[in-house]
């Protein structure tokens, strides 16, 4: 949100308005809630240094009063006798890990959260990594931005660093191991991604899974047949799955939920039944473990979904069809749902996102972001699936029958 920074009657300290706020305006009286922060010179480093924004003014005045009275008497504030910013760095994860450091919405980081912090920090350039950790400029961040951009990293890549370094800091200025978060101001670059538009239909995905193996064709089906998510896969176990009712339960494990809507049962359409009932017999009939386990010893106990695209991509591509991934055979589910006319407040259900009665917008959101052109609602909407897509396999198969018989 745009703001304007005034002056208060205290000095060196600022309000900060809305940019709607009618002060701005040139009118006498605030309109809307301001915050408060104080701002005094640090003659050693030669800038300014700003205290935390507060909700009351007397609080950023006093802030700014400790501020310079730490100043006066030779605090450093975390500058070239301060902590490290690879120290740092270990320190933010192992508190993530230990459940100290929160996320911003106050809860603690899940594992694979985690993973992404570690990551994105450790791509950061090493001459700003040597850096103590309050010594690390805005410009230093805007630099290493830019150089990101040289290299050809995407826009979403780019911004998963800057993230991870705002929530550093974050942690790091609670605990006064920091003052400000340069990494706040930085200019990040437009988004590049391309929206994913590959959609399989019913026939051309039969044909797809066709030529794979058995095992690496589940995943794939669980995604498209299922809806499932590429963790809701990795976390699936056998006793989730009921093969005599027909249905699974998917994200039951917290690692593998992205929110409580993500915990779902899912009816299962035969096409993803046989392949679940062909792989429960090729383990053994199993009475638990994961229904797509590790290909080898795993230090998750998960299988490597990465892997296994990229070892069936290659092979969709020897065989000159077109790869699809993951994510865009659930966002085939979505269009499939979608073509078998069920109805969108069920197909939110489905999906896994928060039901419209807890968010108003979950059925535009299945829409709009799945869905591309091409109790009893649950079970009828997977008759409907169901009929769907064995009408749709039917009809490809004798298309292709007729074009291979008339050459």
């Amino acid at each position: 949100m745009k703001t304007v920074d005034t002056k208060t009657r205290y000095q060196g300290v600022f309000a900060r308005h809305t940019i709607h706020c009618a002060l701005v305006f040139g009118k006498r009286r605030c309109t809307c809630t301001p915050s408060y922060y104080g701002v005094v010179w640090d003659r050693e480093a030669g800038r300014h240094r700003k205290t935390a924004r507060c909700r009351r003014l007397a609080e950023a005045k006093n802030l700014r009063d400790d501020l310079k009275a730490r100043l006066r008497g030779g605090a450093v504030l975390g500058r070239s006798s301060g902590i490290g910013f690879k120290d740092a760095h270990k320190q933010f994860i192992a508190a993530c890990r230990e459940g100290v450091a929160q996320n911003k919405h106050g809860k603690d980081y899940k594992p694979k959260a985690i993973v992404n912090l570690d990551s994105s920090l450790k791509k950061l350039p090493p001459w700003l990594r040597r850096k103590r950790l309050g010594d690390v400029t805005r410009g230093d961040f805007q630099r290493a931005v830019d150089d990101f951009r040289r290299e050809g990293l995407s826009s979403s890549r780019i911004g998963s660093i800057v993230n991870a370094a705002r929530s550093l800091y974050h942690w790091a200025k609670a605990r006064e191991l920091a003052v400000e978060n340069p990494a706040l101001p930085i200019r990040l670059p437009a988004n590049d991604s391309v929206e994913r538009d590959r959609v399989a239909t019913p026939g051309e995905f039969a044909s797809l899974l066709g030529k794979l193996k058995a095992a690496d064709a589940l995943p794939y089906a669980l995604a498209a047949y299922g809806t499932a998510r590429s963790q809701e896969i990795r976390a699936l176990e056998w006793p989730e799955v009921d093969l005599e009712v027909g249905v699974m339960l998917l994200a039951d494990d917290d690692e593998a939920r992205k929110s409580e809507a993500a915990r779902r049962i899912v009816p299962l359409v035969h096409q993803l039944s046989e392949r679940l009932r062909a792989e429960w017999i090729a383990q053994g009939r199993p009475r638990k473990g994961r229904v797509c386990p590790p290909r080898k010893v795993s230090p998750s106990g998960m299988v490597s979904l990465d892997q296994l695209q990229k070892r069936v991509r290659e092979l969709w591509e020897d065989l000159k069809v077109e790869p699809i991934g993951l994510q865009d055979s659930r966002h085939t589910a979505a269009t499939w749902l979608d073509h078998a006319k069920v109805a969108p407040k069920v197909a939110s259900v489905f999906m896994g996102h928060k039901a419209p009665k807890r968010q108003p917008d979950a059925a535009p959101i299945t829409l709009r972001r799945y869905t591309h052109v091409l109790d009893g609602e649950l079970e009828r909407a997977r008759g409907q699936l169901d009929e769907f897509l064995t009408e749709r396999e039917a009809e490809e198969m004798d298309e292709s029958a007729e074009v291979a018989v008339a050459a």
